[in-house]
């Protein structure tokens, strides 16, 4: 079995102690929440109606030798509803084991807790158990409150004297049994769902995926073991993902698995993802430990990074909104390290952040006008807009469903940038240097450009529309080796490009970032500048090792020569030689 370590998790505040003070620890599958809409309906009158979920014995065990007090109900209305009584059963037509009600007048839309008239007593060896309520309706009514999610026996529903309905297609009934007692589970997770890169790269190896986890258990988890059992792999694969997730919380993890798929001649394959230890202990409940995912196989392409552009300028009062979009999608495990943005301060006017080349990305608005905030993800058409590519994304879910379609599609070359060499606090340089491969010529033509842009983040508004005192401006745009980019000197199907950036001394070098990306360009067609893919890199303020992530640039830097043979402290102006103590050179020229 391959094992793999991988450490992101997003978490909350730091917790002093591992197990917390659960008063009242709930069961139940709605997660403590409900849809204020209802899909259950009844017409009668005058009649009963009950909803119900069953405890499985495996739930119900993890829980044993504690007893049910309360029982929290979620309603919709309470439009027509005269009567509500709250109860546990064995059976779901035996009697009521334990029972409880309230005046319909303390009953409230949303969540109401009803005490049950003597404690349920949930016994060791327990079969299991059904929670649920009967109300008595005048007339139509809408009381019954769901999740849209589904689960076995997660919806069992009953008018009058018919016969129990299982409508778990619709959803899950919101009920919680509120357990009391010296017996509360210690370690029991839900796996509520997991989502994958939807393309597997042979030549990468390396399938990215997210963990929907929720903590049912009083310690806070630290630590999670995932185990995938993937179709066609020669083993299953294991990834531990660190991350602190306290009772009751939801959170998405990151984590990365390298399936060995060479036997497999499969284009398409299926994969089961198990929470198999927390805390490097098993789950005292694994019965909701596992899901499912599929992907594609490609013999060969590379990861994807998508570019996500915003136009934006402090006379926009909406802007702060989506700029709080691609901030939330940055710290989302699972957007995080597959993004890179730009912001043009254009578009709506302009402000102390305008530059000349982001006036002149204006172009791909077209004929239809500019406005702000307005989004490209990759340069690519979005939903139906026929002329532009541009769109302003009304919800944070179209944003990431934008991005989300472009990751899906693997890229036919790699973008890598980094550091050429170190730069001093100070320093009036930065030195880049951008590199990668390309499938073959058919798959990325030789004219494509390359564009490599100094950003910076943290910037001070003066007055941003929209936001309040303290409002930072974020991935800005300061320097751009040419507006649309510089065409790519191919060797076979190989590039490397190095480029020197003066340092304005406005700029505050430990925020600046480095972009690079590599694009289509024709000036007839907006719809025709497809990005084919991206690559960030931190631009280092103080001196200090370079950040090698490319095995042909682990290397030191010896010396700077100009052709005539002088040695130089610093790149000079014109055609400058690097020689590197692995006996490679590279040239880069030096404009002004």
């Amino acid at each position: 079995m391959k094992a793999f370590s991988l450490i992101l998790c997003a978490s909350a505040a730091c917790l002093a102690a591992e197990a917390q003070d659960i008063s009242g620890y709930p069961i139940g599958f709605c997660n403590g929440e409900y849809v204020k809409s209802s899909k259950v309906k009844f017409d009668g009158k005058d009649v009963e109606v009950s909803a119900a979920i069953f405890i499985p014995s495996s739930y119900a065990a993890t829980v044993a030798g504690n007893n049910i007090e309360t029982i929290r109900v979620a309603l919709c209305s309470k439009h027509n509803v005269d009567d509500i009584r709250v109860w546990v059963r064995e059976t779901l037509d035996a009697g009521e084991a334990a029972s409880g009600t309230m005046p319909i007048a303390d009953y409230a839309q949303g969540w109401n807790e009803v005490r049950l008239d003597s404690p349920y007593s949930i016994a060791d060896g327990t079969e299991g158990f059904y929670l649920g309520y009967t109300y008595h309706q005048t007339g139509k009514s809408g009381a019954i409150a769901i999740v849209e999610n589904t689960r076995e026996q997660g919806l069992l529903v009953r008018c009058g004297d018919g016969e129990w309905e299982d409508r778990s297609a619709d959803g899950i009934l919101s009920i919680e049994g509120m357990v009391y007692g010296e017996h509360l589970p210690k370690l029991n997770a839900q796996l509520l769902s997991v989502t994958t890169d939807k393309v597997f790269i042979k030549s990468d190896g390396t399938l990215n995926g997210v963990a929907e986890v929720r903590n049912n258990a009083t310690e806070v988890l630290r630590e999670l073991e995932i185990t995938a059992d993937v179709a066609g792999a020669s083993e299953k694969c294991v990834a531990t993902v660190e991350c602190e997730i306290p009772y009751g919380e939801t959170t998405r993890v990151g984590f990365s698995i390298n399936p060995d798929m060479a036997s497999s001649d499969a284009s398409e394959t299926d994969a089961i993802f198990t929470l198999t230890a927390l805390n490097g202990s098993p789950d005292e409940d694994p019965a909701d430990n596992t899901a499912e995912a599929s992907f594609r196989i490609v013999e060969r392409a590379f990861p994807r990074v998508a570019l996500v552009e915003e136009f934006t300028t402090e006379n926009c009062p909406n802007c702060p909104r989506v700029a709080g979009y691609i901030h939330d999608m940055l710290a989302d495990p699972e957007y995080a390290d597959r993004m890179a943005v730009l912001c043009h301060h254009a578009g709506y006017g302009e402000d102390f952040l305008t530059t000349p080349f982001a006036e002149e990305y204006t172009w791909f608005y077209n004929s239809e006008g500019t406005y702000a905030p307005a989004t490209m993800v990759d340069r690519l058409r979005h939903g139906e807009t026929e002329c532009s590519p541009l769109f302003c994304p009304g919800s944070p879910e179209e944003l990431m469903a934008a991005v989300s379609e472009r990751l899906e599609e693997p890229a036919m070359l790699s973008v890598n940038i980094d550091q050429l060499m170190p730069t001093s606090q100070g320093a009036p340089y930065a030195y880049l240097s951008v590199w990668g491969e390309r499938v073959d010529a058919a798959a990325v033509s030789d004219d494509v450009r390359i564009t490599v842009m100094l950003v910076e983040n943290d910037i001070p508004a003066n007055r941003q529309g929209g936001a309040g005192e303290g409002y930072l401006h974020q991935h800005v745009g300061r320097a751009v080796n040419a507006t649309w980019g510089e065409t790519i000197e191919w060797h076979n199907n190989e590039y490397y490009y190095d480029i020197m950036f003066d340092f304005n001394p406005s700029w505050n070098q430990e925020n600046l970032q480095a972009v690079a990306f590599i694009s289509n360009y024709n000036s007839d067609k907006v719809l025709d500048c497809m990005v084919e893919n991206a690559a960030v890199c931190k631009v280092t303020g103080t001196l200090g090792a370079v950040d090698e992530t490319g095995s042909d640039h682990n290397r030191s830097l010896r010396r700077i020569m100009t052709p005539d043979g002088i040695v130089h402290s610093a790149p000079v102006k014109g055609l400058n030689i690097l020689l590197y103590d692995d006996g490679t050179t590279r040239r880069i020229i030096v404009k002004e």
